[in-house]
């Protein structure tokens, strides 16, 4: 059942995550979960390809096929897949729903002219570039975003159609999922789906593994606040993350711990009196230069650091 796009890992009994292969152009991963009557596929990928294998995948693994699909969030690289997912209904929070609604369609020239500017940025970046790990995430992310530019022409906006604010119940013949929302962190709405009785949680892009979290347009102190939420709320052994591999709750505390660092690092840049540059120049924060996506450790930066510098001069 593995393809180009994923590899399938089973997280625990009657659930799977399929995750993204770096450089493949699927980039979030998604989840499989055999609720016994009823089969739901947790966020679909970032290309209409590697959601329709998804598809087909989980009607092999559950012989059913797939009632419901929830959008964590309202990032490409969990609902760009949406679309071959016209069969089953689609469940986000209200606040998702809107966003995607408020996109409108998609505007296929906007998209490749910005998809243009990011592969450009890349190439230069790459250009300037020593470090072998990070050569080999810049060539993945190339890899990625050239193959969602060749896609966009066939792009169409699905939007969910079942909304809920902060929990969404549906219970199954084997087991249960709880869909909640505790607002935004990494996106101005984030939910995720967690299944009690195998006590695992599929957490979106609120937990990434061993891969740097994407903080512009989020909010790292109501991310931390969430996270801290589920490690007390809910019981968890096994995470399927936005992300990288299935893995324990270490994880939720290796975010916590990430944000934290980045929050002070960022803090103790802007009141050093340095240039934002001669942060940049200082390279991945110390202990994370072997996590994935270390590229974007500076739009991180940048973001935040002109977000605390906006804050202070008020």
């Amino acid at each position: 059942m593995n393809n180009e796009y994923f590899t399938i890992q089973q997280a625990s009994e009657g659930v799977w995550g399929a995750i993204s292969v770096p450089g493949s152009g699927s980039l979030g991963n998604a989840a499989i979960i055999d609720l016994g009557d009823l089969t739901v596929v947790v966020d679909t990928t970032n290309l209409p390809h590697s959601a329709a294998l998804l598809r087909i995948t989980a009607e092999q693994l559950t012989n059913k096929p797939v009632k419901y699909v929830v959008n964590t969030h309202f990032h490409g690289d969990h609902v760009n897949g949406n679309q071959e997912f016209m069969s089953s209904e689609l469940i986000s929070t209200v606040w998702t729903r809107d966003l995607l609604a408020d996109m409108g369609e998609v505007n296929i020239d906007a998209m490749q002219q910005n998809i243009r500017r990011l592969i450009t940025s890349l190439d230069h970046m790459r250009s300037q570039e020593r470090d072998p790990h990070m050569l080999t995430e810049i060539g993945y992310d190339l890899s990625v975003q050239r193959a969602l530019y060749d896609t966009i022409p066939s792009l169409r906006r699905v939007i969910p159609k079942i909304t809920f604010d902060d929990k969404l119940v549906i219970r199954g013949t084997k087991r249960t999922i709880e869909v909640l929302s505790y607002g935004g962190g990494h996106s101005l709405s984030d939910a995720v789906v967690y299944v009690p009785e195998e006590r695992t949680l599929i957490a979106g892009d609120l937990v990434s593994a061993k891969t740097i979290p994407v903080i512009p347009y989020g909010n790292p102190y109501a991310w931390i606040r969430i996270l801290k939420r589920m490690q007390q709320d809910l019981k968890i052994d096994t995470v399927v993350p936005g992300h990288g591999d299935i893995s324990n709750s270490d994880r939720i505390t290796d975010v916590i711990h990430f944000l934290e660092k980045m929050i002070a690092y960022v803090a103790g840049a802007v009141t050093s009196g340095q240039s934002e540059s001669y942060w940049l120049e200082q390279g991945v924060l110390k202990g994370y230069e072997d996590w994935h996506l270390p590229q974007y450790f500076r739009w991180n930066f940048r973001w935040l650091f002109n977000s605390m510098l906006v804050q202070n001069n008020r």
